[in-house]
């Protein structure tokens, strides 16, 4: 009889060394699948916030781009104005991580509140010489935050063409 011969189980080293390496193979498919995970969640909150961005940045567009008077608050992070035959006072402002388009009364009619686009994180306005309104949109958590940059040169402005 040979000593290799005496086959009726496996040792206490081997059935440790197994658990090792299949408690090392798990442990790298979570942590792969943890990872992606993750990155696919960035990828879906900052597509999240893009979006937002993006139809907060058409609204304030569309809405300004017919505007006869514009007035910036001093911290530059609201924007009041009034267009043709609307004797209300309209205005963009940021409150609570919302961008929210609302009517001031200034006459008769009601007042309105309308909340445009969640989860911003900063809006800025910049009026320049040449009647160019920079807009400035900042959007999403830290790790998946985007910031939108454009302009509108409002039609109706004195002065303007």
């Amino acid at each position: 009889m040979s000593a290799f011969t005496n086959n009726k189980g496996i040792t206490l080293i081997e059935l440790l060394v197994t658990l090792a390496i299949m408690g090392f193979i798990i442990t790298s498919l979570y942590s792969f699948y943890l990872t992606g995970l993750r990155g696919w969640q960035r990828g879906t909150d900052q597509m999240e916030a893009q979006q937002s961005a993006r139809i907060a940045m058409d609204k304030i567009i569309r809405e300004l781009r017919y505007a006869e008077e514009i007035i910036l608050d001093e911290d530059k992070k609201t924007v009041r104005f009034k267009v043709k035959d609307n004797i209300r006072t309209l205005r963009f402002r940021l409150v609570n991580n919302e961008i929210v388009f609302d009517a001031c009364p200034g006459g008769e009619g009601s007042y309105f509140h309308t909340k445009v686009a969640l989860g911003i994180t900063d809006l800025r306005f910049d009026l320049g010489d040449n009647q160019l309104l920079k807009i400035t949109i900042e959007a999403g958590a830290e790790r998946s935050s985007i910031k939108l940059k454009s302009g509108v040169r409002p039609r109706n402005l004195p002065g303007g063409s």
